[in-house]
């Protein structure tokens, strides 16, 4: 397998950090947008169970994260995240023109999957949402307030976010993981940033049952981090959907207990092999 990590010039001439890893002989490509506060370094069980079935995964560490340029957990729009991966889906298409494409986003990732699939799903040859709904995780009326006023006068204006580690999975290696990775920065988020989170889906609740590719969504049962599974589950309604719930798994099913993740893996595998 190829791996390789590079550089592109995203939007604002910010430089976007971004990987690979190609199979000898691929059959197919993932390209996987990451959650908030995170990077794409976190899915190495993910890319390595997608190497094995010879399918090319690419991703990029958004704006603001991981070893990508901008401000750390600020965005005014999580259009600006979509662009960004554009590009990076028109250098995988340079790269491997005529292989099935596919994208994949967990948590806020499955949000600007969402707005992604919305403008170029022509593109894509399915779509799955990890983590997703149509909201995050309640947040006290306070901040939801202190945000609004914020982001009209310092949007790059920091407060808590309210996140709990330990609601991101119940296998407590995954948990250790995240809290004491360096490039990850989940104690606090921008004004701008919690607005988007907060008005995403409804700038995209009227249009979103445009999307008519195969969609695949995975949840955790106990997920508390992103709600409104019913919500997207209703308007979110192709011809071709798949939904799997899994039982005792919380935010992250990817990162979950090996038993839990190996299930969730393996769903994955058999829904893009169905469909190429």
């Amino acid at each position: 397998m190829e791996y390789k990590e590079d550089y592109f010039t995203g939007l604002k001439n910010h430089r976007i950090y971004y990987q690979s890893w190609i199979p000898k002989k691929p059959k197919a490509v993932v390209q996987i947008f990451h959650g908030g506060f995170e990077h794409l370094g976190r899915y190495k069980y993910l890319v390595e169970r997608l190497a094995e079935e010879n399918i090319i995964v690419y991703g990029n560490d958004h704006r603001g994260h991981g070893k990508s340029e901008g401000k750390r957990n600020h965005i005014m729009s999580f259009d600006d995240y979509v662009e960004d991966c554009y590009t990076l889906s028109n250098l995988i298409k340079e790269e491997h023109p005529n292989i099935p494409f596919f994208v994949l986003g967990h948590s806020m990732g499955s949000f600007i999957a969402q707005r992604f699939a919305l403008k170029y799903q022509q593109e894509l040859k399915g779509l799955i949402l990890s983590g997703s709904g149509t909201n995050i995780m309640e947040i006290p009326g306070l901040l939801r307030m202190l945000a609004r006023i914020m982001v009209k006068i310092y949007p790059s204006f920091k407060a808590a976010s309210n996140l709990d580690p330990n609601e991101i999975s119940s296998d407590p290696e995954s948990v250790a993981d995240y809290t004491s990775d360096p490039l990850i920065n989940y104690k606090v988020a921008s004004a701008g940033m919690g607005v988007a989170f907060m008005d995403h889906y409804k700038e995209i609740k009227q249009r979103i049952g445009e999307i008519q590719i195969p969609v695949l969504i995975q949840k955790g049962e106990l997920d508390t981090m992103v709600l409104g599974l019913d919500e997207l589950n209703t308007d979110l309604n192709p011809k071709d959907k798949t939904v799997k719930i899994y039982k005792g798994c919380k935010h992250e099913v990817y990162q979950e207990n090996k038993k839990m993740r190996t299930e969730a893996f393996s769903d994955l595998v058999e829904w893009l092999n169905s469909h190429l």
